[in-house]
C-alpha cells in the first residue's frame, strides 16, 4: 500500500544535514468518506522532511483531485484539494496522539509519510459537498433547499410568525432587546 512511501532517516540525522526534499505522485487504496472518493486513489505529495533533534519533521503539502456526490440534487460534484501539513515523527513511545512513530525497517528507522498523507486528506475531504450554493436540490417545489423569504408590504422581509407559546418568555428581555 505505502511501501514505497517509506523514508529512511538515517541520513537526515547527520550534522549539517540538509532537508530532503520528497515529490512523488502515490496510489494510496481507498481514499473515500462517505460519497467522495479520491479521483484514482492518487495523491501528489510535495515534502520537505529534515531532522529537528531526534524528531524527523514533514512539511509541505498533498494536492488531490476528489469526486462525489452533492448533497442537495445528488449530481456529481468534484473539486481540488490541497492540503498543507506539517507533522513530526518520533521514536519511543508516541502514544500521545501529537506524532507519528518512526518504525524500524531492517534495522534501520524510517517514515512512512503515506501514512501521514492519507490522515491529512481523509480529514480534509468534504464530508457533504454541494454543487453550488445555489442548488435548488431535486424538486424544488416539493422539497424546498431554500427558505422562502416572505416580502412585506414595503418591500421588507416580514418578520416570521412568532410561535405563541414561548410569548410567556418576552417578559426576561431588557429593555430595548429586539427581537
Amino acid at each position: 500500500m505505502t511501501g514505497g512511501l517509506r523514508i529512511p532517516v538515517a541520513l537526515l540525522r547527520r550534522p549539517g544535514a540538509a532537508p530532503r526534499e520528497v515529490r512523488t505522485v502515490a496510489v494510496l487504496d481507498n481514499m473515500r468518506i462517505g460519497t467522495v472518493c479520491v479521483d484514482g486513489d492518487e495523491v501528489v505529495i510535495d515534502l520537505e522532511v529534515g531532522a529537528s533533534g531526534m524528531d524527523i519533521v514533514a512539511s509541505g503539502a498533498v494536492d488531490v483531485d476528489w469526486t462525489g456526490e452533492c448533497r442537495r440534487c445528488l449530481e456529481t460534484v468534484s473539486g481540488h484539494l490541497r492540503v498543507e501539513l506539517r507533522e513530526v515523527f518520533r521514536s519511543g513511545d508516541a502514544e500521545t496522539g501529537d506524532t507519528y512513530p518512526l518504525e524500524s525497517d531492517a534495522g534501520e528507522d524510517c517514515i512512512d509519510i503515506g501514512v501521514v498523507a492519507r490522515d491529512a486528506v481523509l480529514l480534509a475531504l468534504p464530508l457533504s459537498p454541494l454543487c453550488g450554493d445555489d442548488c435548488v436540490g431535486p424538486d424544488p417545489e416539493r422539497f424546498p433547499a431554500m427558505p422562502v423569504e416572505e416580502v412585506g408590504s414595503e418591500g421588507e422581509a416580514a418578520e416570521p410568525e412568532r410561535d405563541p407559546r414561548w410569548a410567556v418568555l418576552d417578559v426576561l428581555r431588557e429593555p430595548g432587546d429586539e427581537g
